[in-house]
């Protein structure tokens, strides 16, 4: 905990002297930054944090990295924006995903229609994620909110930004979960009284002592350079579990096994059923796991010689590397503890597996320097669906950042599973922003081209539009029994 309040101090320190070049610093933080901006109208949007704003607005050079992340008209090649769309997508919310599959069955062969979901949801998440990019290319919007805009009404734009905004609330929110599980075992490990290592008190004291400094930096930019953090914790973890499975640490007989209060558990509770209503709970979390699509403008505006074939390059290197680690990881973690699996699985791994410790560690870490951009993307959407002026913010920054983050807090001591939040997030607003919101722009774009140009709908029109509504449907479909699944789930239900 004293390295933790003396890394806070370095970033606060370092912030008030930091100049990291401007352009680079929205492409190089994770996916929790929201990039949309307003388009006639005065009052502000979810655009790029406040507390970036002033950074990204400016263009100086100052920052090294600046020639890898981007040229000197601030565009991404396409190598670039894979890897950082990748990065994007690639979070720590996909270690839920084997608890998802626990609740499917407890059997290894249901990694079989679980991997095979993974994947349709990829592919369904990139189709869309490349509808928001043609939308954008149509209709030369630099947002989400703008492309809404533009295609549907501006009258009903609040919805954009009230999805966007509940789901950096539930992200933050699985954040604060998975650092209290983390450090909680970390400072169990290193023996720390009670005092620090419970729960409840660990997560109390990373708030209070260097959450609460963090998301009250006026400037984000120090934090910048860490954002590689987010996925190299979670590959670290990949391979971890790799490890962990092949060498047998934690089957029966293994180092570890005594260890273990929660055993790992297989064929305990019969085969699976693929149209179980039990399946909804993975599904749910893969929405969230896939998300990352307020960002596709951002991509596709900042793409070097942006066009849809080279935009659609980008999304299949980037969401194929996602398919190919959730799969993995859902699958590693599975095979390793089965129906035991928990919503976060590294709590199902042994305080004194040193691996499993450094994972903890690597993932606490890469929260906690993701964790203001996320909250940072929280407190404007709140401003804005206050719709509070750019004059006024500054006197609401504290009050709003001190009332959001207890709220969060108090959430976090009493909700324990990470996997429920992370299922509620996609049922509730990962289903709208991947499946129902880029189908709804699509549909519409289509129509208004076709009556603009004086024609007809054309059968590959209307082929596209059946797709897009079968998305909406589909999307509306998994909301309703994600939600209705997942709360029951939780009250123990099912």
């Amino acid at each position: 905990m004293i390295l933790l309040f003396a890394f806070v101090n370095v970033v606060a320190s370092f912030a008030s002297s930091s100049h990291f070049g401007k352009k680079s610093i929205m492409k190089s933080i994770d996916n929790h930054i929201v990039s949309t901006q307003s388009s006639s109208s005065s009052s502000s949007t979810i655009t790029s944090l406040k507390s970036t704003a002033s950074i990204i607005a400016n263009n100086d050079n100052n920052n090294p990295n600046d020639k890898v992340i981007i040229d000197s008209n601030g565009k991404s090649s396409i190598a670039v924006s894979t890897f950082n769309l990748a990065k994007s997508v690639i979070g720590a919310g996909v270690l839920s995903l084997p608890s998802g599959v626990a609740f499917l069955a407890d059997e290894s062969s249901s990694l079989i229609p679980a991997s095979i979901v993974c994947t349709i949801f990829g592919i369904v998440a990139a189709y869309s994620f490349s509808i928001i990019g043609k939308v954008c290319k149509e209709t030369d919007s630099k947002s989400f909110m703008e492309a809404w805009e533009k295609t549907v009404s501006p009258n009903s734009a609040w919805l954009i930004t009230g999805s966007i905004t509940s789901l950096c609330f539930l992200a933050s929110l699985a954040y604060s979960i998975i650092l209290g599980d983390s450090f909680s075992s970390l400072f169990k490990t290193f023996n720390l009284p009670l005092l620090v290592s419970n729960r409840s008190n660990s997560i109390l004291l990373l708030t209070s002592l260097v959450l609460l400094p963090l998301c009250s930096l006026k400037s984000l930019s120090a934090l910048a350079p860490f954002s590689l953090l987010g996925l190299g914790g979670t590959l670290f973890t990949a391979i971890f579990m790799v490890v962990r499975l092949f060498d047998g640490s934690y089957a029966p007989g293994g180092r570890f096994f005594t260890d273990l209060v929660l055993k790992p558990s297989f064929q305990q509770r019969g085969g699976y059923k693929i149209a179980s209503i039990n399946s909804f709970v993975l599904l749910s979390m893969l929405s969230t796991s896939f998300v990352a699509h307020y960002n596709a403008p951002a991509f596709y505006n900042e793409l070097k010689d942006a066009s849809m074939e080279r935009f659609n390059t980008v999304i299949k290197g980037g969401f194929l590397a996602s398919i190919l680690l959730f799969c993995l990881i859902m699958s590693v973690g599975f095979l390793t503890f089965g129906g035991s699996s928990l919503g976060f699985v590294l709590n199902n791994y042994s305080g004194k597996d040193f691996l499993a410790t450094a994972a903890r560690l690597a993932i606490g870490v890469a929260l906690i320097t993701g964790y203001p951009f996320t909250f940072s993307a929280l407190r404007d959407g709140i401003m804005d669906i206050l719709k509070i002026k750019n004059e006024e913010r500054n006197k609401v920054f504290v009050p709003i950042t001190l009332t959001s983050l207890s709220v969060l807090t108090a959430l976090a001591l009493v909700l324990k599973d990470v996997g429920f939040v992370v299922s509620i997030s996609g049922a509730m607003f990962g289903c709208s922003v991947m499946f129902i919101i880029p189908a709804i722009m699509n549909i519409s774009l289509i129509k208004k081209q076709a009556k603009n140009m004086g024609k007809t709908l054309t059968k590959s029109n209307n082929f596209e539009i059946t797709t897009n509504y079968g998305m909406m449907g589909t999307g509306f479909v998994m909301a309703v029994i994600g939600v209705l699944v997942s709360v029951l789930k939780q009250l123990g239900k099912l």
